[in-house]
């Protein structure tokens, strides 16, 4: 999910997308569907990115359609502390 400005800087129309609700950090948030294409290093996912108008932040991975596609390993022992994303081709 990614704030308004995050569409508005792609081109996007907001409300031109699939009206949903979802339920997040900021609570419950209407948002719209838009296919766009995810950029991650040398990786790109097709996928539905939610845009909504009050996210509190610039925006946030899920599960579906970001964390479903990659193994992450996260390192707090190096300074600062990283981490490392594996593509996963799931059949």
């Amino acid at each position: 999910m990614f704030a308004k400005g995050i569409a508005t800087a792609l081109g996007i129309d907001l409300e031109s997308g699939t009206r949903t609700a979802r339920l997040g950090i900021g609570g419950k948030q209407i948002a719209w569907l838009h296919p766009v294409v995810l950029y991650i290093g040398e990786h790109a996912l097709e996928i539905n990115a939610a845009f909504a108008s009050n996210l509190p932040v610039a925006g946030l991975l899920g599960r579906i359609g970001f964390f479903e596609h990659f193994k992450i390993t996260f390192d707090p022992t190096s300074d600062p502390p990283g981490l490392e994303l594996e593509r996963v081709f799931r059949a």
